[in-house]
């Protein structure tokens, strides 16, 4: 079907469309796996969205780039998240226990975005004789009765998996996942995101890029967003807003256009001054000097920990300290990315990864 005839299409017919598309896939991937006699290996990504969050749509470009670069022997087939119930049949059909399933990496682990969270469930209840590894995720289910049930419900239906792997991508997640899921194995890696490495080519840089969230994670008053403005306004005289949700679907036919859009606009900012973890990590692979803000939970400065040491990007939780910490960026020169830090750690992903499937000759170290 013409792409542009399909976008105009209801959203429900679209997926019915997109449903025979993965139904013949499948088909025509079972008859691959029978000519080589079962051999075939495969690894579902499952999970990603379409929704309007290009740092998610980050993590799941990220997230294929390291599994074709570790697995290059291996087919992979991404399964969106909103559709993962039309797939299920073809799941349950074609897919053997050898197979490997990597769910989306982000920051949905809990009751905040809790479809991300149910899908997980069904994919660890639906398969239990499966290698199953969570990419880097933080957990924030709150302390409220709600939180609490949906946490012991998680807790007892992942334990019981008996291959499952979870993989925290700052530490205070790491310690909650280590405490609260005793029978699985827990890593603690950087954010996928990071292993990318976007520097190249150079953009002619000019002003100031604000990426200030405005939805429900946001700890900003309307006062504190001028006082950003007003601070960047005094050291730059371009100032240009964007956000990384850009209040639109986002189809995986145009999510590498809507990301290098998007990574385009950071590597033509002197600076960057965001509370957005993937704006903050952008910022980084971009090697776009930043100033990182806090939000309402331990995401952002968990992940800083990460990335300090590259010393262009600057956390702080407190706005009066932008002016001092925006004369200090602008003395750095030529600030350069080097994604090497984080091999060693993604190292165990692959690890658990190749452990399960018998795969010695996996690529150890993985950068983009």
């Amino acid at each position: 079907m013409n792409q542009a005839l399909e976008k105009l299409l209801p959203l429900s017919f679209r997926n019915y469309v997109s449903n025979i598309r993965v139904y013949q896939y499948y088909k025509g991937y079972l008859s691959y796996r029978n000519q080589y006699k079962g051999k075939s290996k495969t690894i579902f990504v499952v999970g990603s969205p379409e929704h309007d969050n290009l740092g998610d749509h980050a993590i799941t470009y990220a997230q294929m780039n390291f599994l074709r670069k570790a697995f290059p022997d291996y087919t992979l087939i991404e399964i969106v998240a909103n559709r993962l119930m039309h797939n299920m049949r073809c799941l349950e059909l074609y897919s053997t226990p050898d197979d490997i399933f990597v769910l989306q990496g982000g920051g949905n682990f809990g009751i905040e975005y809790f479809r991300e969270e149910e899908v997980r469930r069904k994919i660890i209840s639906e398969f239990p004789n499966n290698k199953i590894i969570v990419f880097p995720q933080t957990i924030y289910f709150g302390d409220t009765e709600l939180g609490r049930a949906e946490f012991k419900k998680t807790q007892d239906l992942y334990g019981s998996h008996k291959d499952l792997t979870l993989v925290a991508r700052e530490a205070t997640s790491y310690e909650i996942m280590k405490a609260g899921f005793r029978n699985n194995d827990v890593l603690l890696t950087p954010d996928i995101v990071m292993s990318l490495d976007l520097t190249d080519p150079p953009k002619e840089r000019k002003g100031a890029l604000l990426c200030i969230r405005a939805d429900k994670e946001s700890i900003f008053s309307d006062q504190d967003k001028a006082s950003i403005q007003n601070y960047s306004s005094k050291h730059f005289s371009q100032i240009t807003t964007t956000d990384t949700c850009i209040l639109r679907p986002v189809s995986l036919e145009d999510r590498d256009h809507e990301l290098n859009t998007l990574w385009n606009q950071f590597k033509e900012a002197e600076i960057v001054i965001t509370d957005r973890l993937h704006g903050m990590i952008f910022a980084a692979i971009t090697s776009t000097p930043c100033i990182a803000l806090g939000n309402y939970n331990y995401k952002v400065v968990g992940s800083y920990e990460w990335i300090k040491h590259l010393g262009y990007v600057k956390f702080t939780n407190d706005l009066n300290r932008i002016p001092e910490l925006i004369e200090e960026l602008r003395q750095i020169e030529h600030p350069r990315y080097n994604n090497e830090f984080s091999a060693r750690h993604y190292n165990q992903i692959i690890q658990s990864m190749s452990d399960s499937l018998n795969e010695p000759s996996a690529s150890s170290i993985v950068t983009a």
